[in-house]
């Protein structure tokens, strides 16, 4: 059965699924979620760029020189001696090997930041799954719902042709007014609308459903619930505030790194090749050390400095923000769950008493104590209460994937 699905899958049409298969396609095909896996590749690749440019890099040079007068093939160095060697043709080659010895801890705090990025790229990642499950279980346990209203709207349908039929008799024999069976067919014509806007509306969720799966098409979905998840988790654990909490790691790493531009810059430089010419060449090698300190750029260190601690001030901000706002949607999510949960319980009272109304007010009629306005107000009541039973359940179970995904998280 699994390998026939994934053959569909691959088609990228999918007909009966659970779920959990509808999870699993998601986090295989989904682009969203395959770009930031990528990212995080991006960001793996990036701290180690960071840690190789600390090793300094080695080039070859070469160069080919033709001179208007012949040049010697090396600098002239006392003890001068005849037969030095000219040319006006010069050729060089080389290897240079260059590397930061010191540039103010600039260095360090660039491989610190890379690391956080990494990691913050993982939280985004993880986040990223998190976000893209519950939006799959929101559609899905939506659709779910319009299905079974639809199933509501249709034995809402059946039983007002039923009910059509028999006052079209009772018309016949003199039983019933005109009147009622128009009431009737007015009520019927409304519940075909209903129907057809039910029809068109599950077909909605479906497509954005298949869109956010990352396939073309889905058909049918297999009914299931959510299932709270218990957490221990601190709120700091959660990948909602450990997002914010990088960012903030980062801007703090940043003001380390605007501080270098306060400390002199120091650098090796080593040479070795060979100078040719005709039939002749010279080796050469060289090495040395630079100094480049910046004593006064009118403000620009200063600048840099100032905006990057404004950043980490704004960034710890941000964090204290996340932290308020998990605070209170957490709080939001667990009132919803109350409030679904006692939608449920209520409605199914309401239905079982609205059905003895329906079933008494079909009696009081066909025996003429009612007219046929209290019979019809009597079903809609009673297939309205099984639709929003129906929409309480699947609310419930979105409301515990929304709480799941505010707290998913790890230490």
């Amino acid at each position: 059965m699994r390998k026939l699905l994934f053959i569909i899958f691959m088609l990228n049409s999918i007909w009966a699924l659970t779920l959990e298969e509808a999870i699993e396609i998601a986090l295989k095909k989904s682009p969203l979620y395959q770009i930031q896996k990528e990212k995080v590749t991006q960001a793996e690749f990036e701290k180690k760029s960071k840690k190789s440019k600390n090793l300094g890099k080695i080039s070859f040079v070469g160069s080919y020189t033709h001179y208007n007068i012949p040049r010697t093939l090396t600098p002239i160095v006392p003890p001068i001696t005849p037969g030095i060697v000219t040319s006006n043709d010069i050729t060089s080659a080389g290897t240079v090997y260059e590397v930061m010895l010191f540039n103010g801890f600039a260095d360090v705090s660039s491989i610190k930041i890379a690391e956080i990025n990494k990691n913050l790229s993982q939280t985004e990642l993880k986040l990223t799954k998190e976000q893209l499950v519950y939006n799959i279980k929101s559609l899905y346990y939506k659709t779910l719902s319009l299905q079974e209203q639809l199933k509501s709207a249709i034995s809402y349908k059946e039983a007002l042709e039923k009910l059509y039929k028999d006052t079209e008799t009772g018309v016949k024999i003199g039983k019933y007014a005109k009147i009622d069976l128009l009431k009737v067919s007015s009520d019927l014509q409304n519940s075909i609308y209903s129907i057809e806007n039910l029809e068109k509306n599950i077909k909605i969720l479906k497509s954005k459903l298949a869109y956010t799966m990352g396939v073309e098409s889905i058909d049918e979905l297999i009914e299931t619930k959510e299932t709270l998840i218990n957490t221990d988790l601190d709120t700091k654990d959660m990948y909602i505030y450990k997002k914010p909490l990088f960012e903030t790691q980062k801007a703090k790493k940043a003001i380390k790194q605007a501080s270098s531009l306060y400390y002199p810059k120091i650098s090796l430089n080593l040479y070795y090749g060979k100078n040719m010419a005709k039939d002749s060449e010279e080796e050469l090698w060289q090495g040395g050390i630079n100094v480049n300190w910046n004593i006064l750029d009118f403000g620009y260190k200063n600048s840099q400095l100032q905006k990057a601690k404004i950043s980490y001030m704004i960034s710890k901000l941000k964090l204290k923000d996340t932290a308020l706002k998990l605070k209170k949607d957490l709080q939001e999510a667990k009132n919803r769950i109350s409030i679904a949960k006692a939608k449920i319980v209520s409605t199914k009272k309401q239905l079982k008493l609205l059905k003895k109304i329906k079933e008494v007010e079909k009696i009081k009629y066909e025996k003429g104590a009612s007219d046929m306005y209290d019979l019809l107000y009597a079903i809609a009541k009673y297939e309205k209460a099984k639709s929003e039973l129906y929409e309480a359940k699947y609310d419930l179970s979105i409301q515990k994937a929304y709480y799941n995904y505010l707290t998913a998280g790890e230490k």
